[in-house]
């Protein structure tokens, strides 16, 4: 049964790291970019460094994650930096409880709105379809930002 708990501990981190792998979706230095998240947030605390995380474990110990934190240059927004479901659990609804238990965990520090920034290529349709189904509206489409056939997709959700 999969359970829910928020922060990350040292030995999470190559859980972490073998998650982002394993979707296919994230070039090397984007995966290098959340380890070194990590490792700030292991090193100086989630509440100083700014870097929330929640993670699902299961039998198979972390299988999904999530970082989050608050906008320093707004008065309610938050923004979701990573959440990643390993290959093997996909379509269980994890991402789905995951997201959720943000949401929550937004309200309760008194967030109001949570911003989403991801990828427009192809490969991530079925993300953008994640963020929809979860009650997320596409805010604006910034054309080539990653690259060339690359828009940066931002998303939001009032709660």
């Amino acid at each position: 049964m999969a359970r829910i708990s928020i922060g990350i501990e040292k030995k999470d981190r190559k859980n972490i790291e073998a998650i982002l792998r394993s979707t296919d979706f994230f070039y090397e230095f984007e995966i290098q970019t959340a380890l070194e998240i990590v490792d700030e947030t292991l090193s100086e605390g989630m509440e100083k460094s700014g870097y929330f995380w929640m993670k699902v474990t299961d039998e198979d110990g972390v299988v999904a994650f999530a970082n989050y934190g608050k906008d320093d240059f707004s008065t309610d927004s938050w923004e979701l930096y990573w959440i990643a479901v390993h290959q093997n659990s996909r379509n269980k609804k994890l991402g789905s409880v995951l997201m959720k238990a943000i949401e929550d965990d937004i309200r309760k520090s008194g967030g109001k709105i949570l911003w989403i920034e991801t990828s427009g290529r192809p490969l991530y349709a079925s993300t953008e379809g994640f963020y929809v189904r979860n009650g997320y509206k596409l805010q604006a489409s910034l054309k080539d930002f990653y690259g060339p056939g690359d828009p940066k997709q931002i998303y939001a959700k009032v709660l």
